[in-house]
């Protein structure tokens, strides 16, 4: 038999909800996740760009720091070079030719000074005559620039003219400086002259014969100390503002150098070089004041470099900090891993949250949706018990609304069908019950003549009379109540047994059954021996008996199969009689038009039956519909309510 089949559910609601929220919470997380993780590494970023400029103006104050100490200890070299130079000068004749260079190397052991040079004027250059330092005699300072312009100032008695290095009477000092004879070396030297010797005077002091200069004028040692203690610097160089400019370079006797105050890098290492973007983001930084950072690949390595600009009262210059990034990913890594399990924890919680949630909400989706089966089922009084007030609430009171609707349409509908027919129905039911009143009770009269006139009959006859008997009075009563019926569409109601009324029905039946070979049998599934309701129960019965002689002559004779099962089953609040038959089963467009009068398929017949069926299952508050059929067969169904009252038709 083929299923009165409803729309299948392909994908399931609770599971519809269930995703949208899974994956609601999976874009949330998504892009919580990318932003969160987007922020943190600026967060880190910028926590690196501050420790960078916390370094910087630490490197600053050393800068600082050491420029004073330069200052202080120039100043201090300064003075002593002034003394040692007027100690030097009474201890020597006025004319350099009368110096020897052994004379200036003991004088310098006993001045406690690096070394001593004269140095004379000539026609057109000032040269070193004499010295403790081989190195120094014959040393020409015409190429020396503002030095150059310092001696003559000097050997003109205007020391203090030179806007470079120190100047007090009759001495001037320059600062440190590589030395011309030795550029490998950096010195102080001090310059006397008061005009009673033919020569100036020059002691010298070299930097590392100084007694801890390194350690108060060196930013170097603070800046091993930083790269040293601080795993993610990699190098810190101080970049002097001529960086990838073309430093000014001093030669001597085939030698080239470049002075210790135009060096690229001032301190520190510069290392992980990238020159065209270092030197875009070092005048970058001049320019515009504030720190430039930039992400950089070198050597393999991935690093992060920060550019900050020192724009004090001194010459400007720029620190250059290399960071590791590296640790910055790891800890982005650890971060990362982080959020997915508690990403993942958020997201098995969601799928829980949302089985629960969409459980509360497909659960009385559900009873809804039964209740709509049961209306299409044609049992139109189907009701939805769900106290919400929500929207599913409005939809269950709109589908109870419905079915109330549908209830109250029947009603209507019944009484116009019969309103169309009711005048015909009458008449042929009144003329149908005359033309039978006769041999009706012609076998009433003969079944109760019969025992008289044969007073030996067996018991199996004395059976079959009383049961014609009764077949008799039972056919006068239906055709009498049917006419009434039609007339007033009154119901005689009463308690009654409806299991055994069907049981009934049946036994009626059987004997047709029997003479058709039909199996005619019986189930009552209900749990319980009595079920009582309060039923017109002839009118009922006839119905059922109706529903029983249509299933028995709906198979054909030279069917195989010939069985007719009627079952008694409750559901849902309704008693479910259930005739399910082996016959050729009924078109689908018929299923709605057998109920109705004279839509009769049999040959002479008038079609009333099924309708008679139809109209006492509505009177009693139910229904009656086909529920599947095929051509191997047909089950139709009668509903009647175990608790809502009989509708009574009015005719």
């Amino acid at each position: 038999m083929q299923l009165n089949a409803h729309p299948r559910v392909r994908f399931s609601l609770r599971y519809k909800i269930i995703a949208i929220l899974f994956g609601a919470m999976l874009v949330v997380l998504a892009l919580g996740g990318t932003l969160f993780y987007t922020v943190a590494r600026q967060q880190m970023l910028k926590s690196a760009e501050k420790q960078g400029q916390l370094l910087a103006q630490q490197i600053e104050l050393e800068v600082e720091s050491s420029e004073a100490g330069q200052a202080y200890i120039d100043k201090l070299l300064g003075n002593e070079l002034r003394i040692a130079s007027i100690a030097i000068e009474k201890q020597l004749p006025p004319h350099w030719q009368d110096v020897t260079n052994e004379q200036l190397r003991q004088l310098s052991a006993e001045l406690g000074v690096s070394g001593i040079t004269l140095l004379a004027p000539t026609a057109d250059d000032i040269v070193g005559v004499r010295s403790s330092d081989p190195h120094e005699i014959g040393l020409s300072t015409r190429g020396m620039g503002k030095w150059y312009i310092a001696f003559r100032d000097l050997l003109a008695g205007k020391p203090q003219a030179s806007t470079y290095g120190t100047a007090e009477k009759n001495y001037w000092s320059g600062p440190f400086a590589n030395a011309t004879s030795d550029p490998s070396k950096v010195d102080k030297w001090g310059y006397y002259y008061d005009g009673t010797t033919n020569y100036i005077i020059d002691p010298f002091y070299v930097q590392t014969s100084i007694p801890g200069y390194e350690q108060v004028v060196s930013v170097n040692s603070t800046i091993r100390h930083i790269v040293a203690t601080e795993p993610d610097i990699l190098s810190i160089a101080v970049l002097n503002r001529t960086f990838d400019e073309k430093p000014i370079r001093y030669s001597y006797k085939g030698v080239s150098w470049i002075d210790i105050a135009n060096q690229p890098v001032m301190y520190g290492a510069y290392r992980y070089a990238h020159h065209d973007l270092d030197v875009r983001l070092k005048d970058r930084a001049l320019s515009t004041g504030h720190m430039q950072t930039a992400l950089d690949h070198v050597d393999h390595t991935t690093v992060m470099k920060a550019f900050i600009p020192e724009l004090g009262e001194g010459s400007p210059y720029v620190v250059e900090i290399v960071m590791n990034y590296r640790l910055i990913t790891a800890q982005l890594a650890d971060l990362l891993h982080d959020m997915a399990i508690l990403g993942g924890a958020l997201l098995v919680l969601t799928a829980v949250l949302s089985f629960v949630g969409a459980e509360l909400i497909t659960r009385p989706l559900k009873r809804i949706t039964e209740a709509v089966d049961e209306i299409a089922d044609r049992n139109f009084a189907a009701h939805v018990d769900v106290a919400r007030s929500d929207e599913i609430g409005v939809l269950a009171a709109h589908v109870n609304e419905m079915s109330e609707k549908l209830v109250e349409y029947l009603r209507e509908l019944t009484r116009r069908e019969r309103g169309r027919g009711v005048d015909y129905l009458v008449m042929a039911t009144q003329a149908l019950v005359h033309e039978l009143g006769t041999p009706l009770a012609a076998m009433r009269q003969m079944a109760e003549l019969l025992p008289r006139l044969e007073p030996n009959l067996g018991e199996k006859a004395r059976e079959i009379l009383e049961r014609m008997r009764s077949a008799s009075e039972y056919a006068n009563r239906i055709a009498r109540d049917f006419t009434a019926f039609l007339r007033n569409g009154m119901l005689t109601v009463r308690r009654c047994d409806v299991v055994r009324l069907v049981s009934d029905a049946v036994g009626l039946c059987s004997s047709m059954a029997q003479a058709r070979h039909v199996k005619l049998s019986f189930h009552n599934e209900t749990g319980q021996r009595h079920v009582y309701l309060d039923v017109d129960e002839d009118k009922l019965f006839g119905a059922i008996v109706n529903l029983l002689r249509n299933a028995i002559d709906a198979i054909p004779d030279d069917r195989a199969r010939r069985e007719v099962a009627v079952t008694v089953r409750i559901e849902a609040e309704e008693l479910h009689i259930d005739v399910i038959d082996s016959g050729v089963g009924i078109p689908r467009e018929r299923w709605d038009r057998i109920f109705v009068p004279y839509s009769s398929t049999k040959k002479g017949g008038l079609g009333l039956g099924l309708t008679f069926c139809g109209l006492i299952a509505i009177a009693h508050g139910g229904t009656v519909g086909v529920v599947q059929s095929s051509p191997q067969g047909t089950h139709i169904r009668m509903r009647l309510p175990l608790k809502h009252e009989p509708i009574q038709v009015d005719a």
